[in-house]
């Protein structure tokens, strides 16, 4: 179970579950009774958890997003591609409302590249969401990337923050920087870390920059 930070209040739309490998039924069961409980309606699961917690989770309105990690190593893209594309499909027909791909600023051009033209195809009906760590951003050429979010039409962009520097850190300035570029018909989500201080800065930068995508933010908490 979490306990919320101030920031939430009760049955905030704003939280969502970051869950980890659960592999036993009786857990994934738990899992799924808390999540109701707690009026979560979004988690991220891994892919070999979707079939088995999704019985559970049917009728509930949770909409359960999968993750994947998108790493090629440069001789094996088109086959990282492929399998990719694969799996994606497999989850997407055993109850993933949509899938996370999480990939390095320098495979992001190629990976949109790839999955335009079978955009349509491979998540009618299901969402596509990119996530990549705030850090790798170019903050420099915010537009083009933007423009291929756009492309590919992504329902959100996910931001991680993989080694936070604490005050040395420019994660704020990121974070404005980002919002004043902002040209995306999608949701803005965060995987926390359950750091609640980064959330807070969040909040805040969008309440004064994009007051609109308020209720348009997630946070990934770990469940």
């Amino acid at each position: 179970m979490i306990e919320l930070n101030e920031i939430f209040s009760d049955s905030d739309t704003r939280v969502a579950f970051w869950c980890a490998d659960v592999s036993d039924t009786n857990d994934l069961a738990i899992m799924a009774e808390n999540i109701i409980s707690e009026n979560i309606h979004l988690i991220s699961i891994l892919p070999e958890c979707v079939e088995q917690i999704w019985p559970y989770l049917e009728k509930s309105g949770v909409k359960i997003l999968t993750r994947y990690t998108f790493n090629p190593i440069p001789k094996n893209i088109d086959s990282e591609i492929y399998n990719l594309a694969a799996n994606i499909s497999n989850v997407c027909r055993h109850g993933a409302d949509g899938v996370q791909i999480f990939v390095k600023m320098r495979d992001f051009d190629y990976l949109a590249d790839s999955i335009a033209p079978v955009r349509d195809d491979l998540f009618f009906k299901h969402d596509l969401s990119i996530g990549i760590d705030i850090s790798d951003i170019d903050m420099h050429n915010l537009e083009h990337f933007f423009e291929k979010l756009r492309y590919i039409r992504a329902d959100s962009l996910v931001l991680t923050l993989n080694e936070d520097m604490g005050n040395r850190s420019d994660f704020v300035g990121r974070i404005y920087a980002l919002l004043q570029s902002w040209n995306l018909n999608g949701q803005l989500h965060f995987v926390s870390n359950n750091d609640y201080n980064r959330i807070d800065q969040i909040i805040r930068l969008t309440e004064k920059i994009r007051p609109e995508m308020t209720e348009n933010l997630r946070f990934f908490l770990n469940y």
